[in-house]
């Protein structure tokens, strides 16, 4: 039973009896504007005091000068009434406070006087207008001196005589507490009840709430509590469903702890009644109230504290599912998840957490009017349970294998990620996103999620890992695509590996991806790219190892090859093959790459027009790559470079080499063609010959190549002074090439001819027969030349009839040798009319003069013939006259013989026949063809 505060008046002298009486002790504790008291147990308000000062000095003076007062006799009533009022008050005050102050429990000796006084004043004074009060004041001393039953009786007293005191509600109150500590809760009920029905102005409207609420609960009607402990919380929380709830801790200790204590009541008969069914129950009767969500954490406490946790969990659930985005929901979402927790429900804390995020993820509804800022608390419970779902999901995913797993894992991390992009947890959680894409077979995504991470975030230790396990994603997406697709994925596979190298140089695969890199991007013909990349891989320290020290020098000189640069191609080859080893067919490689560099050098050059510098580069083939392919055409184009410089004596060694070294190349026939051209320039002319010999031996040779090698070797054979082997290279063009007619009778004629200059006979006119046979046969293939030809081979063909005539002296007898001579003469008259016949100019007027010139010798040869030894004297003379007879048609043939060839020069011929032809005409008939006269004939023949 709760006590109330006295506070001690000052009292007056006696002229205040007059002055209006002071509000009683209990009047001014229940108004509750005293000091602050607490709620401590459930059933029993315990009361804090704070002391006044001691009664003054004049409030004993007062009390001593009403005791005189009433002394007196013949006082007025109603002065004595107020008298004994008055001094009865200040008796119960003074006992009061002097019992507080020693904090004893004894007996109030001054109460006992005061109900005395009171007792006096009812008795002797049962109409004194104010013995409501008087007999409030009798309750309020039966109880200070433990009276309990005669202040109950007293305060019935009131009720029923004094129903419209204004005192009442306190009488009701101070009833309600005698009976409840009596026990008598029905009665207690009914008491506060009369006060709750005086309305909420009532100093005791609150307090009259909350104990009966108790009341009817310590009768076990604790549905019928909820209403008036509702009431209390109304009073001290506010009604608006919306409106803003008081903090507890903005009340005052009182009353914070009357609002703890009303709630755990209430929680208590929630519990007792089907608990959160209950509870919305009683919400959706009265109304929604602001502290709404306080009844349900209350509950979802007390069975947490009784160790029910799902029951806990049901109960924060089911304001969350009531108002779901209030201040509130999302602490009672995450109590549930704690209950969950403590009670060991391992799925269903998953999926409190699943239903966390769902609900309260920044995209969330919650979150268009708050900010993260001011809300702290669910901003890093959001972060929590959105981080425990993905690592759940994750894990089982890893159990499971499936892949929605973890297609369902990437989602929440990529959900954590978006929520808190700039948390120092993003970058690993970030790897784990990766992770999870990959396994879900997301190669794409996970490779740009690796990066992200690798490259994303400030460095941490799974950056370099992150990068590497991209390249990963990279290599197993490329399996399944094909055409430009593919492509393009294999170029962000290999950036993305010369970004990893070129980040993490320190990782043991950094060299070795490096190098990948830079093949592939050479393979894709990115050529100034792939030189840089494999430049960086030179580039570090410490050195990368041999192998791919040779692999980057090879990719610069490829590239630098096939973008034209040979002169860098040429030293990047150089330290290739310096790398490469005892690999016979690797170093074999680099040889033939490093020649056709310096061989390219070569061409551009000579492109330049450099013919010089270029003959120099392809010489230096055969100095840096001597065993390479590309020696050969080097050294044949170095060749050809020295004979169009006509450098002809280098071009020369150059090409013997090239037969020395490469004897059964396809470019021999060539070079023979090169070296013939040489050796003629360089005025070699025998060597010459041998190589168009050897041109002409070809017979992969055409046929019109090696007729004209044959002519040329003759030629050069001749002018080399090798007789023997020109006559030899010509025999082979008449034997090999007998068309065109008019070539192989050339040849024949010049074989006529060198068969002449030996001296043999045989073979000069054997060739001259030939070139009159072949001429005579040639048909339709006859031409002037071969004509001519044949006319004066058959002109030298008499030339040995008529030296044989000119031979055969003409001995006594004469007629015995002059038939020898006349058959001669026929011989050679036979051939000459032969030559004749051809009828050309120069060999018909050769044939002329030498036919004028045989029957001149005839009769010269006749004149001078031997003479008989018998005939002497007359006989002589006679047989000389004879000889003349004889001599004169000779004469005279030669002379007709003579004047037809001079007959030709007036038609315009006058060859050396023609001329000799008037001089011996001159001779022979100098009268005509005298000097003057002849000289006027030939001017005459020639107009």
């Amino acid at each position: 039973m709760s006590t109330l505060l006295p506070r001690a008046a000052a009292l007056g002298l006696l002229g205040a009896l007059l002055a209006p009486a002071p509000q009683s002790a209990w009047s001014q504790s229940a108004s509750g504007s005293s000091s602050q008291s607490t709620i401590g147990d459930l059933a029993r308000r315990k009361v804090t005091v704070h002391r006044d000062t001691a009664p003054s000095a004049n409030a004993s003076k007062a009390m001593e000068n009403y005791r005189h007062f009433l002394e007196l006799q013949n006082t007025d009533p109603k002065l004595r009434a107020e008298a004994l009022r008055r001094l009865g008050d200040l008796n119960l005050d003074a006992g009061e406070m002097e019992r507080l102050e020693k904090e004893v429990t004894a007996v109030d000796l001054q109460g006992a006087e005061a109900i005395k006084l009171y007792s006096t004043l009812l008795k002797a004074y049962p109409d004194y207008p104010r013995n409501d009060q008087v007999l409030y004041q009798l309750a309020r001393a039966y109880e200070t001196t433990g009276q309990p039953a005669q202040a109950l009786g007293t305060l019935d007293r009131i009720v029923q005589r004094y129903p419209q005191s204004p005192q009442l509600d306190e009488v009701q109150f101070r009833r309600g507490e005698l009976l409840f500590s009596d026990k008598r809760y029905a009665d207690a009920e009914r008491a506060y009840a009369a006060v709750i029905g005086r309305g909420a102005s009532s100093l005791f409207y609150q307090q009259s709430l909350y104990k009966r609420g108790w009341s009817l609960f310590k009768q076990s009607l604790t549905t019928e509590s909820l209403p008036s402990f509702g009431g209390v919380l109304d009073q001290e929380l506010g009604t608006g469903a919306r409106g803003r709830v008081k903090a507890l801790e903005s009340l005052k200790r009182a009353d914070r702890e009357l609002v703890e204590d009303t709630l755990r009541v209430m929680s208590i008969t929630f519990s007792y009644n089907d608990g959160a069914a209950s509870l919305e129950q009683y919400v959706q009767k009265v109304g929604e109230r602001p502290y709404s969500w306080m009844l349900y954490s209350r509950l979802g406490d007390l069975y947490v504290d009784k160790q029910r946790y799902q029951d806990a969990a049901s109960v924060y659930r089911a304001y969350v599912a009531r108002d779901p985005y209030s201040d509130q929901a999302p602490d009672l979402a995450m109590a549930a998840i704690e209950a969950y927790t403590k009670g060991g429900f391992s799925q269903l804390v998953l999926d409190g957490k699943h239903e966390f995020v769902e609900r309260y993820n920044f995209d969330s509804p919650y979150w268009k009017t708050r900010g993260r800022a001011d809300h702290p608390r669910e901003v890093q419970e959001l972060k929590t349970n959105l981080k425990d779902v993905a690592t759940y999901f994750h894990a089982s995913a890893q159990k499971s294998k499936r892949i929605p797993d973890f297609q369902e894992a990437a989602r929440w991390y990529r959900d954590y990620l978006k929520s808190f992009p700039e948390d120092p947890d993003s970058a690993a959680t970030n790897y784990l996103l990766a992770e999870a894409l990959f396994e879900s077979h997301q190669f794409g995504d996970a490779a740009a999620e690796y990066e992200r991470s690798a490259y994303g975030y400030p460095r941490n230790d799974k950056s370099a890992t992150a990068a590497y396990a991209a390249l990963a994603s990279y290599q197993k997406g490329e399996e399944g695509l094909s055409g430009a697709e593919k492509e393009a994925w294999h170029k962000r596979a290999t950036d993305s590996g010369v970004k990893f190298a070129q980040t993490f140089p320190e990782h043991p695969d950094s060299a070795g991806v490096l190098t990948r890199a830079a093949e592939e991007i050479f393979a894709a013909g990115d050529r100034p790219r792939a030189i840089s990349v494999s430049e960086s891989i030179l580039a570090r320290q410490p050195p990368v190892d041999l192998a791919k020290q040779r692999i980057a020098w090879t990719i610069i000189a490829q590239s630098h090859f096939d973008q034209g640069e040979y002169d860098k191609a040429e030293p990047a080859f150089l330290q290739a093959r310096a790398l490469a080893g005892k690999d016979d067919k690797l170093r074999t490689d680099l040889t033939e790459r490093l020649a056709a560099s310096v061989y390219k050098e070569g061409e551009a050059k000579q492109k330049a027009g450099d013919a010089g510098g270029a003959v120099e580069d392809f010489l230096r083939v055969a100095r840096v790559a001597p065993e390479s392919k590309a020696r050969v055409n080097a050294q044949y184009d170095a060749a050809t470079g020295l004979l169009t410089l006509k450098q002809w004596d280098r071009a020369i060694g150059v090409l013997e080499d090239f037969r020395r070294q490469f004897p059964q190349h396809q470019l021999q026939p060539e070079v023979t063609r090169k070296l013939a051209v040489a050796y003629t320039e360089a005025s070699r002319p025998g060597e010459a010959a041998a190589e168009f010999e050897r041109i002409a031996a070809n017979p992969a040779e055409t046929h019109a190549v090696q007729r004209e090698a044959l002519m040329q070797s003759a030629d050069l054979y001749a002018k080399a002074g090798n007789s023997a082997r020109a006559m030899s290279m010509l025999e082979k063009f008449v034997g090999t090439n007998p068309t065109p007619v008019g070539d192989a009778e050339e040849a024949r004629q010049r074989l006529a001819d060198y068969a002449a200059q030996r001296g043999d006979a045989t073979g000069r006119d054997r060739w001259y027969q030939e070139i009159i046979r072949v001429d005579g046969e040639a048909g339709s293939q006859r031409t002037e030349r071969t004509h001519y030809l044949a006319a004066k081979a058959q002109l030298a063909l008499a030339q040995p009839a008529r030296d044989a005539f000119r031979a055969v002296r003409l001995t006594a007898p004469l007629k015995k040798s002059l038939v020898v001579k006349r058959d001669a003469l026929e011989r050679a008259m036979d051939g000459y009319k032969r030559a004749a016949g051809y009828q050309v100019a120069e060999v018909t007027t050769a044939a002329n003069y030498e036919t004028a010139e045989l029957y001149g010798t005839l009769a010269k040869d006749i004149m001078a013939s031997e003479r008989p030894a018998k005939l002497k004297g007359d006989a002589l003379e006679e047989y000389n006259s004879l000889l003349e007879e004889q001599v004169f048609p000779f004469e005279e043939e030669a002379i007709k013989a003579h004047e037809l060839n001079a007959a030709r020069a007036k038609d315009g011929v006058y060859d050396e026949w023609v001329r000799k032809s008037f001089e011996a005409l001159a001779r022979l008939k100098p009268a005509r063809y005298g000097k003057t006269e002849l000289t006027q004939d030939v001017v005459t023949s020639l107009e």
